[in-house]
This record gives C-alpha cells, sequence and structure tokens, in this order.
C-alpha cells in the first residue's frame, strides 16, 4: 500500500491529456496523479523500478475520466439535406407572388378635344377615349376616372355644357353622370350627336362613292362604317358597294360568269 507522510499534504501533478495515435474516436483525460512526499519510504522503490505495481504512474486513479465521441450515422447529412430541401420547398409553394408596382400602362394616344360643333366627330372622340383607357387599365378602372379624363378634353360648347352641371356640385346637386360612364357618354350623344344616327348612316352609305386616286381599302372602311349602323340585308349592301365602285373595277365584276356576288 502506498504510504504518505501526514504531515504534509499531497503534491499535484499536472494535469496530461494523452490521445489515441491512430484516431480521434477517444481520447483520455487523467486526473491529478497523487505522487508520494519526499520522505515516504516507498518513493525511491517506485522510482528504482517503474516497471513494478508499486509505480504510482502506473496506477489509474479515482478521477480518470475517458470520452468517445458519440456514434455518428453515415446517413446523417442525407436525412439533414433531404429535411432541409422538403422546408425550402414548402416555404417556396407558400410564398406569395410579389405584386406587380409597375402601373405605367401602354403609352397611347391621346384623344382630339370634342367641341360639341361637328357631331360627326363625336364616335370618333369616344373612340380615341376607349382606346387610351384599354392602354392604361390601372389609371382608368372606375367610371369617373374616365369622366374626369375625357371632360378635359371638352372645348367650347360642350365643355360649357358639362361646366355647368359639375359647378352644381357645390349646391349639393349631384348629377349622376358624374360617376356612371354610359350616361356620360348618352348625354354626349344626345346633346352633340348625331340627332338621327341610322338615318345619317343610311344617307352617308348611299351617297358613298370611291372617288378617282382613292385606294379601295378606303372605300371598303367607310362602307363598313356605315353598314354596320344598319340593318340591312347582305343582299342589299351588296348592290350598294357595287354601286359606289368606279367604272373601271365594275366592268370586270359584271363580266364574271357567275354574275355579281350576292354576299360578302
Amino acid at each position: 500500500m502506498l504510504k504518505t507522510n501526514p504531515s504534509k499534504r499531497p503534491v499535484i501533478s499536472e494535469v496530461s491529456l494523452q490521445y489515441n495515435s491512430t484516431c480521434l474516436d477517444s481520447f483520455t483525460c487523467p486526473g491529478p496523479s497523487i505522487i508520494p512526499a519526499d520522505n515516504d519510504p516507498n518513493w525511491e522503490d517506485a522510482l528504482a523500478n517503474p516497471n513494478t505495481n508499486n509505480n504510482i504512474a502506473n496506477r489509474p486513479t479515482s478521477s480518470t475520466r475517458s470520452w468517445s465521441k458519440p456514434h455518428r450515422s453515415d446517413n446523417t447529412n442525407e436525412q439533414l439535406a433531404e429535411v432541409l430541401g422538403q422546408l425550402a420547398n414548402t416555404l417556396n409553394s407558400n410564398q406569395t407572388p410579389a405584386p406587380n408596382t409597375n402601373l405605367r400602362g401602354t403609352k397611347a394616344r391621346i384623344p382630339d378635344t370634342f367641341s360639341g360643333t361637328e357631331s360627326d366627330k363625336l364616335n370618333n372622340f369616344l373612340f380615341q377615349c376607349r382606346l387610351y383607357f384599354r392602354a392604361n387599365p390601372a389609371q382608368f378602372n372606375m367610371d369617373i376616372a374616365k369622366i374626369n379624363f375625357a371632360m378635359t378634353y371638352l372645348t367650347g360648347v360642350a365643355q360649357d355644357w358639362f361646366e355647368v352641371g359639375l359647378n352644381q356640385e357645390d349646391q349639393s346637386i349631384l348629377q349622376d353622370w358624374l360617376s356612371d360612364w354610359n350616361l356620360f357618354v348618352g348625354k354626349l350623344h344626345r346633346h352633340f350627336g348625331l340627332s338621327d344616327p341610322i338615318g345619317e348612316a343610311a344617307n352617308m352609305l348611299d351617297n358613298l362613292c370611291m372617288k378617282p386616286g382613292d385606294k379601295i381599302s378606303t372605300y371598303n372602311v367607310d362602307f363598313m362604317r356605315y353598314a354596320s349602323k344598319l340593318g340591312w340585308r347582305n343582299s342589299v349592301l351588296c348592290h350598294r358597294y357595287y354601286q359606289g365602285l368606279p367604272n373601271q373595277i365594275q366592268d370586270p365584276i359584271s363580266t364574271q360568269e357567275q354574275g355579281k356576288p350576292t354576299s360578302f
């Protein structure tokens, strides 16, 4: 048995870490070794015979601790990658698309002004307004925006008439056409449009003819514009179309074996 001098406290040696030289799967950290004092009678024997059982260095102490690395499965990284991938897919599927903040529409030509004195130009004015609305839908998604825009391009008597109704708002007199596009267009047609649009279209179609130097495409467009407002049969329209053509075009048509066309 190791004897120590009770009059003196044991001397604490350095703590040394002993690592496995072949792998790092485990390492041993021995605790403090208790060395007997110089007057210990067994001390010299322990030094003289280091391989004997008296060798204190070979004696394990109660403070010696050993740790081993926890066993790690080979497919741990693969499982972790799979979980992260599933999480990323879930986040992407739940992500709300960012709203489109670009509210600028297609560049479109602003309409010509309308004075109210030329009734035949009203339809063209309204057509140009509708084209501008279609090119900028984000700006004109409400009737009041369309009406305010169209009124800024009214001049003359047309502007004066709508100005009266607009000023009545100060007197708490509200006009329905100020917030309804269809009612606004109806007011324009009633006060500044053609009094008899169907009769006017029929008159224009009866007097339509292709003048020397005109292109056939121009004649076709004018003919279809007036014909679209009438409920005439195809046979009547074909006859009227033929009558408006110049002689150099009528002659080849009339000499065909099948005769003049009876439909478009």
